[in-house]
């Protein structure tokens, strides 16, 4: 148990917590690292320090605070599991398995804690460990209402025997009532994703449409709110950027519809040096719903400010990069807010065949309810009009170059294709292999990215047409 501070160290931190929340933050950094360094293991503070910490881009710094107060704690449980959250969500993945590692060596260890530890390990590419993680979750008696460990489970390997114990543990939860419908729904995706690694298309279809239509009527998406967003964005004018635009600065935008292969040519592109992939930042969203809401389009300052906050995002506080990949294929919708800050930013937009597309997006169980529209076929096609009436208004509006990229001539021709894409952006075709640690994948993809790139995705839909006919909508004219 965590002794009483004193009561000066308490007027302090709340002097701290006054700082931060004053936009002082280096001010608060320097008060709360003194009392830290007085109370290594006092969570407030260290949590606190880490917040202050990675509001201004230092997330190796916060991570390292994060260890330090987990140390200091003995690796306590709630301590670790909060920790090593926050430690995942600024992409130090190693420092996230050093907290994780040492709470499991503590001992009573939580259901949460190890499957918190298999994410971490899974979206670092390191599957066995997380499988084994994540078994020891369910043997440990997880609450699978809230805690999806069967699809996590399903995307650390490929199936191969249909005897398989772990596809009846997908199909008898699927099947159980007593499972709220979110958890049955996440364990059908697990279970269609073993029928499909076994070339059982039929069943899979079977499965997929079931669990589908189990999010669909609990949670529907809002289509005509989509419609409204893109009426929205289509009618806005955004004023230029007062800063100087940060010519160091050159942010490369991966956009496109969600499973057209955006986390792929990110992880393709870091391996040369010079290159930092941030995966999905998720920044330019947060900025540009704040410059939305509080009607700051028009105001040249308000966009240099938000400038600067993501560059601040972006760059961090690791080994400094020539160029910096932001993955998240939804940022589409903000090319306009894009070119207003870094006019000098790079675009590469994925397309790949609507049918694989779609075949994809409905066989995925996303987290994030901006992907609502994935689990109807209606909904979807709503959303790609919608993607497609924007992308054809950006390119006629927005002054930003923008590579044209088709999936299919990636997997197809990847070393010229590769070659290309690093000329667009300013690499040049001669790159040298970068020693980087590979960047933590936390898409949707993070099984994908990690296997050598390959073929059979193209044409995929088609192993599905015969039971799921929907997907001929998608498929372009013969």
């Amino acid at each position: 148990m965590q002794a009483a501070a004193p009561a000066s160290h308490d007027a302090r931190l709340a002097e701290a917590r006054s700082l931060f929340q004053s936009n002082k933050p280096e001010q608060a950094e320097t008060l709360l690292s003194t009392l830290q360094a007085q109370e290594p293991a006092r969570v407030e503070v260290g949590m606190l320090l880490a917040e202050v910490q990675r509001s201004q881009g230092r997330f190796s710094a916060a991570a390292e605070t994060l260890l330090t107060l987990c140390r200091a704690s003995e690796f306590e449980a709630s301590t670790s599991l909060r920790s090593a959250e926050f430690v995942r969500e600024c992409d130090r993945h190693a420092v996230a398995e050093k907290i994780c590692e040492g709470a499991l060596a503590r001992g009573a260890v939580s259901p949460e804690l190890l499957m918190l530890a298999g994410n971490v390990a899974r979206e670092a590419g390191h599957f066995a460990l997380s499988r084994a993680r994540y078994l020891a979750a369910l043997h440990a008696g997880i609450d699978s209402d809230r805690h999806h460990v069967l699809a996590a489970l399903a995307n650390t390997r490929r199936y191969v025997d249909v005897a398989d114990a772990e596809i009846s543990w997908f199909a008898r939860n699927f099947a159980d009532a007593r499972f709220n419908p979110r958890s049955r729904a996440s364990a059908g995706f697990a279970l269609a994703k073993a029928q499909n690694d076994l070339a059982d298309y039929r069943a899979a279809a079977a499965t997929l449409r079931a669990a589908n239509a189990m999010i669909h009527a609990a949670w529907p998406w809002d289509g005509v709110a989509w419609q409204r967003f893109v009426a929205a964005r289509l009618g806005e004018q955004v004023a230029p950027a007062n800063a100087a635009f940060h010519r160091d600065f050159a942010p490369v935008f991966i956009v496109g519809l969600p499973r057209t292969g955006t986390t792929l040519i990110a992880t393709l592109l870091a391996g040369g040096a010079g290159v930092r992939d941030r995966g999905e930042m998720r920044t330019l969203r947060f900025i540009a719903d704040q410059l939305v809401a509080g009607g700051h389009l028009a105001s040249s300052v308000a966009l240099g400010e938000a400038a600067n906050l993501y560059r601040t995002l972006a760059i961090q506080d690791d080994a400094p990069a020539t160029w910096y990949l932001d993955q998240d294929p939804l940022n589409f919708r903000y090319l306009h807010i894009v070119a207003a800050m870094f006019p000098q930013a790079r675009v590469i937009h994925l397309r790949r065949d609507r049918a694989d597309t779609a075949l994809s997006l409905w066989s995925q169980d996303f987290a994030h309810p901006d992907l609502g529209f994935a689990y109807d076929f209606d909904d979807m096609q709503r959303y790609m009009d919608g993607h497609d009436a924007l992308l054809r208004h950006w390119k006629q509006t927005v002054q930003l170059p923008i590579f044209e990229l088709d999936y299919e001539t990636l997997v197809t021709d990847p070393d010229v294709t590769l070659a290309k894409l690093r000329d667009f952006i300013g690499m040049g075709t001669a790159v040298t292999a970068s020693a980087n640690d590979p960047t933590p994948v936390r898409s949707a993809s993070v099984w994908q990215a990690r296997q050598p790139l390959y073929r059979t995705s193209v044409g995929r839909w088609w192993s599905y047409a015969p039971f799921v006919s929907e997907l001929a909508r998608f498929a372009a004219p013969a």
